[in-house]
């Protein structure tokens, strides 16, 4: 059986680092040949087990190429379709106008790419799509060209609420999502939001938690009057580091007894303003260190739960889908303090840390974090938190089914009059060379 995993990047940096717990379990079948086909292809690429292949023919091109999928878009029934719904929400502007013709032009263009690498390498039994997005519709438009069986697709968060898209709009989504043979939801809450925001129907949408291994040795508390921090995310708006700033400066101030290290760990565009905001506003404070890590290795933040004693870990954002950080954390048995956003609900309880509102203010977060340092039962926050992810995340067993049944939908006959494909001319035609 062949299997086409179509990432954005991945084996290549940045981003993507828990696919490396998730290819493993695709390595060790013996009965499947999987490639995958990232779109972006730079630098140097990290290592993948041996029998995962990597082909980079997905990677954009420029020039010619990229000016004919172009023109092709603007022909495209796709586009058009685009437009209508931009017009019907209100939402047809210059900026939403340009993306639904970057989007079209490059599913048009990451299509024949995969219908390429079809003719070469022999028709794609499954293709796997780690987001739900613009590869994702066309490993869709290539099952319609003849060179895919199957196509499934993840969901996250960036490719789900459309609160964090510019102008809150998804590119091309509604077109496809009744398309796929299956979308991988991370939670329930994540499979409602694809029913009722873009029409997903219910009986093609699966629930697939991601997983972490399980940490080998449980994390230690600091000693007495000692407290350490940490929070991982990327340095942008949606993540409101703002917030996390605020609620330290209260929390140092309140209790100036306790001798407090904050440790970020992410990159990101707003990673120099959000460390310029934390020296300023964080000044002054005698009893609180803070560190800003940048970008981190998946097996970096694994090593500072094994060697730095962690109290807690804090995130404030305002969108997630079912945050790996926060399971990686719980894995090594650390409390949680996060808002109620997203598929968190599903990890974070008052048994394990403190569940914020969705909207929390400095105030309450630095309430939150107080609860859960000075807590009488804070062993068993530590011992909780590791049972969730022993229960419900654990990457040996999520992973493993997870490719189980992704092999045995690929083993399953054709089913085309299942499929719900509302915009089926239009794929057709675009598809058409």
């Amino acid at each position: 059986m062949i299997i086409a995993i179509l990432t954005n990047a991945y084996p290549y940096l940045p981003g993507e680092q828990f696919i490396e717990d998730e290819i493993g379990y695709w390595a060790a079948r013996d009965d499947i040949s999987v490639t995958l086909l990232p779109a972006l292809a730079t630098g140097t690429p990290r290592p993948v087990p041996a029998r995962i292949a990597v082909d980079t023919g997905m990677a954009s091109t420029v020039g010619v190429g990229r000016l004919w999928h172009a023109l092709a878009a603007l022909r495209s029934a796709i586009f058009w379709r685009e437009l209508g719904y931009l017009r019907r929400s209100r939402k047809l502007q210059p900026r939403t106008i340009g993306r639904a013709l970057l989007h079209t032009s490059k599913a048009l263009e990451q299509s024949a790419q995969l219908q390429r690498h079809a003719r070469i390498h022999g028709r794609i039994d499954v293709a796997y799509c780690y987001w739900n997005d613009t590869q994702a519709c066309a490993a869709v438009l290539a099952r319609e060209a003849g060179a895919v069986r199957k196509v499934v697709s993840r969901t996250h968060g960036y490719d789900l609420y459309e609160a964090r898209r510019d102008s809150g709009y998804m590119p091309l989504k509604r077109q496809f999502i009744a398309a796929f043979d299956a979308v991988f939801a991370l939670s329930r809450e994540a499979g409602t939001y694809l029913q009722r925001t873009y029409g997903a129907p219910a009986e093609n949408i699966r629930i697939s938690p991601l997983g972490v291994p399980l940490a080998k040795a449980l994390n230690r508390p600091s000693p007495t009057g000692c407290l350490h921090v940490v929070s991982v995310a990327s340095c942008m708006r949606v993540k409101r580091l703002d917030r996390m700033i605020g609620a330290l400066r209260l929390f140092a101030g309140r209790h100036r007894d306790i001798r407090m290290t904050w440790t970020h760990v992410g990159g990101g565009p707003l990673l120099e303003e959000t460390r310029a905001l934390a020296k300023r506003e964080l000044a002054g404070l005698g009893n609180l260190e803070f560190t800003f890590t940048g970008e981190l290795r998946h097996s970096a933040v694994a090593a500072l739960y094994r060697d730095a004693p962690v109290d807690m870990l804090v995130n404030t954002s305002e969108s997630e889908g079912v945050p790996v950080s926060i399971m990686e954390a719980m894995s090594a048995g650390v409390p949680v303090v996060a808002p109620d956003v997203g598929g968190v609900s599903s990890l974070v309880s008052a048994r394990c840390g403190v569940l914020l509102r969705p909207q929390p203010d400095a105030e309450e977060i630095a309430d939150a974090m107080a609860r859960v340092a000075f807590a009488d039962g804070r062993a068993h926050l530590r011992a909780n938190a590791r049972q969730m992810i022993e229960a419900g995340f654990d990457a040996a067993r999520n992973y493993r089914d997870f490719v189980a049944g992704i092999v045995a939908l690929g083993a399953a006959d054709d089913s085309p009059a299942r499929r719900r494909q509302p915009a089926a001319p239009a794929i057709q035609h675009a598809a058409g060379r």
